[in-house]
């Protein structure tokens, strides 16, 4: 007689793991229908008319079961750009793996971006209205697209391939280039409602603007040439080791005075150094009282305060000058050109006045 085995036995085992993955593998297979269903009709229709039983329906699944892989229509969308986005991203890798250069790899994934549009043109439609509609997969997305690229140009900067930049523009750099990508998708794949190849001229004309942009981006700064005498109004740019100041148009009895801010004035924690604000300070107090004067002045004291912190926007100082016997008042605001709202420092200044027209002092 034959034993009977156990049904907890080694036959038993070989038996269900095969089944275990057969329903692990259907169920990825179910998930992956209703993620193209989704962006099929989301491409088509946009977010808004794409309802559950729309998707459902173009997937060949039970409504049912869609709650099975998904909470609700939103989360579906939550987890629709991040999953075609992954998609993307994997097909750019695949093209740039072996490219070396920059400038290379920068045009093989421009060419594998939009040959994965011409192959997926739903992607489009569902990356632009997620802002919209599923608001942190598209913050998500648009992080990891610019994350990836800020590893790769933060590579290419370190190895010298972008002069005339900074660290800190690398990231505007970036921003542009994803723009760049958008409006060209909307301009040359999307005519007519229709989807195409991006025509390889529009590919040349870019890679011109970008190569030559960043091979050359640092040409067209202002000549940095130094100057003696106090800052004015009337007269040019005053350079020295680390900043560049700039004055500018100012109110009759004002000196106002613009910080161009590079990565010389920069401390290690990302913020203007206080030293180089204080020298802004000094240059238009110096201007301020200068006009009033019409002599080179000297500074007697110099009081300042710090009521916000600077961060790395570049800064305008203003300063009014009050004359009082032979000693110069001068009040300075700093602030930032761009930043949030608020002083980023104030001073108050006492200058002895020059006599007009001979450039010494009054006794």
């Amino acid at each position: 007689m034959l034993e009977k085995k156990s049904p907890e036995g080694p036959d038993a085992v070989s038996e269900t793991i095969p089944g275990r993955r057969r329903r692990a593998d259907r169920a990825i297979e179910t998930r992956r229908k209703l993620i193209d269903a989704a962006a099929e009709v989301v491409g088509a229709e946009g977010y808004a008319n794409a309802s559950v039983a729309k998707i459902t329906a173009r997937a060949e699944i039970a409504q049912g079961t869609f709650y099975n892989y998904f909470a609700s229509q939103q989360d579906l969308f939550d987890q629709l750009l991040p999953e075609l986005g992954t998609e993307l991203l994997d097909s750019i890798r695949a093209r740039i793996a072996k490219e070396e250069g920059s400038f290379a790899r920068e045009e093989t994934g421009f060419r594998a971006f939009f040959d994965f549009l011409a192959e997926r043109p739903e992607f489009y439609r569902i990356l632009n209205e997620a802002e919209t509609f599923a608001p942190k997969a598209f913050h998500d997305h648009m992080r990891n697209m610019a994350d990836g690229y800020m590893r790769a140009l933060s590579r290419s900067h370190a190895k010298g391939e972008l002069p005339g930049f900074e660290r800190r523009e690398l990231e505007v750099i970036i921003h542009m280039m994803l723009a760049a990508r958008n409006y060209i998708s909307y301009r040359y794949l999307f005519r007519d409602g229709r989807a195409r190849r991006l025509p390889a001229w529009v590919d040349r004309a870019y890679m011109k603007l970008m190569t030559g942009g960043m091979l050359y981006g640092g040409t067209t700064d202002r000549p940095r040439r130094s100057r003696r005498g106090p800052p004015s109004a009337r007269q040019g740019a005053i350079i020295d080791d680390a900043a560049h100041f700039r004055p500018t148009q100012a109110s009759p009895g004002e000196a106002r005075i613009e910080l161009e801010v590079t990565d010389a004035c920069l401390g290690a924690d990302g913020a203007i150094r206080r030293g180089i604000v204080l020298k802004l300070i000094e240059a238009a107090a110096t201007a301020a009282a200068s006009e009033i004067s019409n002599a080179l002045p000297r500074l007697l004291s110099l009081s300042t305060a710090f009521p916000n912190p600077a961060g790395d926007e570049d800064l305008a100082a203003v300063a009014r000058a009050q004359a009082s016997g032979s000693a110069i008042h001068v009040s300075v605001e700093v602030r930032a050109l761009n930043g949030p709202a608020g002083a980023i420092a104030t001073a108050q200044a006492v200058y002895e006045a020059g006599r007009r027209g001979t450039g010494e002092y009054e006794s």
